[in-house]
Parts: structure tokens; C-alpha cells; sequence
């Protein structure tokens, strides 16, 4: 076993697993003074309060083998006696890239649905936020955030990486987008340009972000109170008096049930 730290490395840390599971497993040995989420690698490190802290949870987890929601993970002491900003950061750095003032934002475990509003108010106090596109890929629900300055960029991901949104869910994994300037075309509930607020909204239409896909999938419902269920479109037609609700066009086989309130 490596010498004794304050420093406990933790590995197969899934996406699944959120900064409040980690803090649960070793809240019994004492408190956490610093963690540090390392998505892109599966990885986490954590500062206990003291060395007699960190040896009493490795001698316990190495006759125990902990688990965080059905999935196993791993424990060592780091080579690191103390976590500085300037190690934390490079690690970030290492992981996601060169500085940047675009971030691009995973949201893991999303329970309540995340708006441009909602992110605006999480990434505005560390600067001005210019502009922000959500969209929906094969990894989740993601974003692009544009910062007017590329210091304000670095602040946000310091200080919100791994961090959840709300209690125990919506995770924050940030990292640098290699774009160097969004495109917004629409302000609404999917995108936002804060430097002209005189942008066209729109009922229901594409990501203004060229490659990332229809925006309006990202909850599986147009926005506003309303969601998809099995139901015939003729029925869909006669509740809203012979008309589909606003922002449905067309006839498909998909059917859809307003739920409000």
C-alpha cells in the first residue's frame, strides 16, 4: 500500500455516481475538506480532513469493498499529501482540453428539465454569459456555453465541475469545446444570444447549433407543460377542436396527450 495522505484516490467512479453518493460512502470516517470529480477518466479524488481520517476509511474499505449504486469502486491513497487549485486544475486541464472561453456541458441523471434559464442562472455569476445552445446527443442531455472571456470560462468549470444542480441529480460534467463561436439563431427555451436579445423565438424547430441534432427531443416533448403518450391523432385533433395544439403541424403516426399543471 502507498504511503499514508489525507489524499484518497478513487477509480471506476461511472457517471452514475454523483458527488453526494461519494461524500455518503465516507461521511462516517470524517469530512471531506476537498473533492475533485475527474469525469473523462472515471476517476475522483478526495481530501479528508486528516491523515488519521484517511487511514481509518482505507482500513476499513480494504477488508470492504464499497460500492456506490450497484457499482464497485476502488481506493488508494494518492501520491498527493494535499490538493492545491493549481493540481486540481491541471488535472482538469490534462482531461478536457486547452482553455477555452466555450464549454461544453454533459448533464448526467437529469430528473427536472433543464432550460436556458436554469443554466444562465448556474453559470452567470462567474461572468457574462453571451451565449447558450442546448441539444440532445448519444451522450445526454448537453450544452454549449459562451463566456465573453475565456477567465470567466475557467472560474465556472473550477467551480461547477461535478457539482449537481439540483440535490442528487443533474451532474455538471464540464470540459473545453474546441468551437470558437456559437450560432444562435432562435432565443427561446433551447438557445439564447445575450448580446441581441431581438432574435425571432420559435414554436419548434432544430438546434441552431449546426450538428447537434433536433433540440426539441431533448425531453421528448415541445416546450411547454406537455408530453408524449399513446393516443389516436384523431382524439389528439377533437380535444383541441379539430386542430392539433400549438407547435404540432403535420399528420404522423405519433399521438400526443397535453398534460398540464
Amino acid at each position: 500500500m502507498a504511503e499514508a495522505s489525507k489524499v484518497i484516490h478513487v477509480r471506476n467512479v461511472g457517471h452514475e455516481i454523483t458527488e453526494n453518493d461519494l461524500l455518503q460512502l465516507v461521511q462516517p470516517f470524517g469530512s471531506v475538506a476537498k473533492l475533485v470529480m475527474l469525469r473523462t477518466k472515471n476517476q475522483a479524488l478526495m481530501q479528508m480532513q486528516d491523515v488519521a481520517s484517511a487511514i481509518n476509511l482505507m482500513d476499513y474499505y480494504t477488508n470492504v469493498q464499497p460500492s456506490v449504486r450497484g457499482r464497485n469502486v476502488y481506493m488508494q491513497f494518492s501520491s498527493h499529501q494535499e490538493l492545491t487549485t493549481d493540481q486540481t486544475q491541471a488535472r482538469k486541464s490534462d482531461a478536457d482540453g486547452q482553455p477555452n472561453r466555450i464549454l461544453l456541458v454533459s448533464i448526467h441523471h437529469v430528473i427536472y428539465p433543464i432550460t436556458v434559464d436554469v443554466l444562465h442562472q448556474v453559470f452567470s455569476p462567474y461572468g457574462f454569459v453571451e451565449k447558450i445552445v442546448t441539444f440532445q446527443k448519444s451522450a445526454g442531455f448537453q450544452a454549449l456555453v459562451q463566456y465573453e472571456t475565456r477567465q470567466s470560462a475557467s472560474s465556472a468549470m473550477g467551480a461547477l465541475h461535478g457539482r449537481n444542480i439540483y440535490d442528487g441529480c443533474c451532474q455538471l460534467d464540464i470540459q473545453y469545446s474546441n468551437l470558437t463561436e456559437l450560432q444562435v439563431n432562435y432565443n427561446n427555451d433551447r438557445s439564447r444570444d445575450f448580446t441581441n436579445p431581438n432574435l425571432p423565438s420559435e414554436q419548434r424547430g432544430r438546434s441552431s447549433q449546426p450538428g447537434y441534432g433536433d433540440a426539441s427531443a431533448i425531453f421528448g416533448y415541445p416546450a411547454g407543460p406537455a408530453a408524449y403518450s399513446p393516443m389516436g391523432s384523431a382524439a389528439a385533433m377533437a380535444a383541441f377542436g379539430g386542430g392539433l395544439p400549438p407547435g404540432i403541424s403535420g399528420t404522423n403516426d405519433r399521438c400526443t396527450v397535453i398534460v398540464s399543471n
